[in-house]
């Protein structure tokens, strides 16, 4: 990555002016999809015209796609070497899945109840095979272990959870539930898309077998296309990548044919055909992250989502109580008996975006958010 022309590192407060739609929305919603950035629609634009122009560069794109790696290889604490190129989240569970044989009595996989269901359809079909699904209740908006801990037994292979709830901004302890299922010989399958981006996580790592995370949300390409999949050193050992094409070979572009294969001796032989697109477009979203330097993105998420809280609080509105270890970017209000779709709608016509998500107000904040927008969407929420 390199965004040094576009602003001076670590001055942080400065990223507004990267993202043209931060100059007339108060934007809430990187829950969702991420706002794009000047670099990123120059790249898109630069190389489209040369696409007219020349013919699609899928080279190009092809180095995009591994500078991207790179980038999001970083910002997890990972080596490149761990990361797959992975299309979404339901790939990267459907390939985990996909290694389990016939399930024998006993054997169980464990998740939570409301999961997001790129996070959930893969292990629920595992019922088709055998598998005793097993479903841990949410309390105070997400899985806490000691409730894992009733679930897990000796005969689980899975446990996947979310490390941060989409809808109510539970972040997971990582660590104690990844004991819970590694005591047993679990794999521990963590959907990043809400965390990755957009809080530290590389001194979690260690306690992850696959982390996958989709590039539209925090990541800060909505154009989507690219996700990125975690593989520990073990998994890899273990799994077989059964979606093996050109792109799993040692030097994919020398990859095309048989009669040979010599897939490559890192996580790149689980990688999926990439979209060239969305790795020009990740390559350029993901040089933000450099303008700044991720500890410092990090540092101004919680200190906005710390700000967003208070002032909720204060104006009547409060957000789903979490303990400070649990919270994160996204800061959700309880709706009770007020009309979700109206509230969002009278919240946009004010210049003011966000979602409703399981009965919650959710508001997502990013570094592109500031103090203005905090006063703005306190005041409306005041006069609403």
């Amino acid at each position: 990555m390199n965004g040094k022309d576009s602003g001076s590192l670590g001055d942080v407060r400065g990223a507004r002016g990267l993202f043209p739609a931060t100059g007339k929305t108060a934007y809430f919603n990187t829950a969702a999809v991420g706002l794009a950035s000047r670099a990123l629609v120059a790249a898109y634009h630069s190389y489209v015209d040369d696409w007219a122009e020349s013919g699609l560069d899928y080279v190009r794109g092809e180095a995009a796609g591994e500078s991207a790696r790179t980038a999001v290889a970083a910002l997890m604490g990972a080596d490149r070497g761990d990361v797959a190129l992975i299309a979404s989240v339901s790939a990267a569970a459907g390939l985990v899945a996909a290694q389990l044989g016939p399930g024998s009595r006993g054997q169980n996989v464990v998740i939570g109840e409301r999961e997001y269901s790129s996070n959930h359809y893969p292990w629920r079909l595992l019922a088709k095979k055998g598998y005793e699904v097993r479903q841990v209740p949410f309390r105070n908006g997400g899985l806490e272990p000691e409730d894992v801990a009733e679930c897990v037994d000796g005969g689980t292979v899975v446990v996947a959870f979310s490390g941060v709830q989409t809808a109510t901004g539970h972040r997971s302890d990582l660590r104690a539930i990844s004991a819970i299922a590694r005591g047993v010989g679990a794999i521990v399958f963590v959907d990043g898309s809400q965390l990755v981006g957009a809080l530290p996580v590389a001194g979690d790592l260690g306690a992850v077998d696959v982390l996958a995370v989709p590039d539209h949300k925090f990541l800060l390409n909505a154009g989507r296309g690219l996700g990125y999949c975690y593989l520990s050193r073990e998994a890899q050992d273990r799994f077989v990548p059964l979606n093996a094409g050109w792109k799993a070979g040692r030097v994919p572009l020398e990859s095309f044919f048989g009669p040979t294969m010599d897939l490559s001796p890192t996580a790149s032989r689980f990688d999926n055909s990439i979209s060239w697109l969305a790795a020009i477009g990740n390559e350029a979203a993901l040089s933000v992250f450099d303008v700044f330097g991720a500890d410092a993105v990090y540092g101004r998420n919680r200190e906005l989502a710390e700000m967003l809280r208070a002032s909720l609080s204060e104006a009547g509105w409060t957000p789903v109580d979490l303990p400070e270890a649990n919270r994160s970017s996204i800061v959700s209000v309880p709706l009770g008996d007020r009309e979700p779709v109206h509230l969002v709608a009278e919240l946009k016509r004010r210049g003011i975006v966000c979602s409703a998500r399981a009965g919650n107000l959710r508001l997502a904040i990013h570094f592109y958010n500031d103090e203005d927008d905090i006063a703005r969407i306190t005041s409306a929420l005041s006069e609403l």
